[in-house]
């Protein structure tokens, strides 16, 4: 026989769950509603507590968090205000596919449904805007819903999932078993689909590929840039996923979205073969739906997103592939096709970036802020992280700043303003020895 595990406090149980699933730190604002984990947390080394002053920063920093380590940031946030505080940053994670998991204290299980203080329904306020939402009564069920909130957060599309803890709930003293870590899923892509995107690839005049967005990471980016520079294939980044590969890879077009270079535009627009990669071809991405139809005669689509529910929802997709990022990329990198001849318009579409991304002085300004841009591209760093939220002021970074390799970028594809400060601070404390840099809007 096994023996009972101990009693210990809902608190207690919940950030022993977190502590188990890799969670190393986590962003508060600290409320009376979930005082118990407040407690267990005093006593718990492994997690570092980064308090901040308002719900919205919160959960942006969450975001962030989750963005740099491909891990779900963790937020804490009470009821009623703090709640509909933290949901701006829910929706940032949301858009943007990052994973995140937020706690918020409620009131206790015998006052609800009287509209009590700050009482919302936080399952039916978050489910527009999150992958779930629910509600722990049980505290011998944390484990569960923990380890749960764990996989959702990071399966197929990755994104958030908001959890509410009744304050009575987090005192209770029961046992309940701990869940071992949740281990990662990762698809590799049909061996028949890749052979099938390389004889589209051996029959196309102008391919292009538009990459980033759900479950890009460094391995991702790394095998893509090998891949795309072998065959000569032009890469064009999804709107704000400027960093899905290092920006002098030799094969890198520029960045879609809002101002975007007209010559990159117009070879997306003339494209007979777009192969998209983790992004899924969005408004801002593909200029409200017109730079890209979503039936788009004449062109052909391969689409490549882990998550099946994506593929086919709102463009038609030729040729669908469900896989992990990282998992596509190492495969297509090493995938031999000897009849393949390099293509021409990489270098071509990389030299036109090149251009289109070099400032020139304009007399009559007195802060020219595409020279400033410049300043500071010289100045620091190359594996700086840049940091922005929404707003015009952020085209100047987005056209003439260079990005390294993924993890190098912060900027909400959801157009969220005040996003910037909260996420270079996330940053600074996960790459406590890069430079980190925070551009507002005035």
């Amino acid at each position: 026989m096994t023996d009972s595990p101990p009693r210990r406090t809902g608190g207690r149980i919940l950030v022993d769950q977190l502590r188990i699933q890799g969670c190393d730190r986590l962003f508060t604002v600290p409320g009376e509603s979930f005082l118990a984990v407040l407690d267990a947390l005093h006593d718990t080394p492994d997690i570092e507590v980064v308090v901040c002053r308002q719900e919205g920063g919160v959960t942006y920093m969450a975001d962030a968090d989750g963005k740099l380590t491909g891990r779900p940031g963790v937020a804490f946030v009470t009821r009623g205000p703090g709640a509909t505080n933290a949901s701006a940053g829910v929706h940032v994670a949301f858009q943007d596919s990052t994973p995140m998991i937020l706690f918020v204290g409620d009131l206790d299980r015998a006052d609800r449904d009287r509209e009590g203080f700050q009482e919302i329904d936080m399952a039916a306020f978050f489910a527009p805007i999150a992958k779930w939402a629910a509600r722990i009564d049980d505290a011998r069920r944390i484990p569960e819903y923990v380890a749960r909130a764990y996989r959702v957060a990071t399966a197929g599309r990755p994104g958030p999932v908001v959890l509410a803890i009744p304050e009575d709930m987090l005192r209770d003293e029961v046992a309940a078993l701990d869940r071992l870590p949740v281990p990662s899923v990762c698809e590799s892509p049909d061996p028949g689909a890749i052979a099938a995107l390389f004889e589209l690839l051996k029959d196309a005049a102008a391919p292009v590929a538009i990459v980033g967005g759900a479950d890009w990471s460094p391995c991702a980016a790394h095998h893509f840039a090998s891949f795309a520079e072998r065959i000569g294939l032009p890469v064009a980044a999804a709107f704000r996923r400027q960093d899905a590969v290092a920006n002098d890879c030799k094969v890198y077009a520029g960045n879609t979205g809002y101002g975007p270079n007209p010559k990159l535009s117009e070879r997306i627009r003339t494209a007979d073969l777009l192969l998209v990669v983790g992004a899924r071809l969005g408004e801002s991405t593909t200029d409200g739906y017109k730079l890209i139809t979503p039936d788009h005669p004449g062109q052909t689509i391969v689409h490549v997103h882990p998550d099946p529910n994506e593929l086919g929802r709102v463009y038609h997709a030729d040729l669908p592939i469900c896989s992990d990022m990282g998992e596509f990329a190492m495969v297509v990198a090493a995938w031999d096709e000897p009849d393949l001849l390099p293509f021409g318009a990489g270098a071509e579409a990389h030299a036109e970036w090149l251009e289109w991304s070099e400032p020139q002085p304009r007399d009559g300004m007195a802060m020219d802020l595409g020279v400033a841009m410049k300043l500071l591209r010289e100045k620091l760093p190359g594996d700086t992280i840049v940091c922005n939220g929404a707003g015009n002021f952020s085209g100047w970074v987005h056209r003439y700043w260079r990005y390294a390799a993924t993890p190098s970028q912060l900027a909400p594809t959801s157009g969220s303003m005040g996003y910037g400060l909260p996420g270079a601070v996330a940053a600074a404390i996960r790459f406590c020895d890069r430079k980190v840099l925070c551009v507002a809007g005035d």
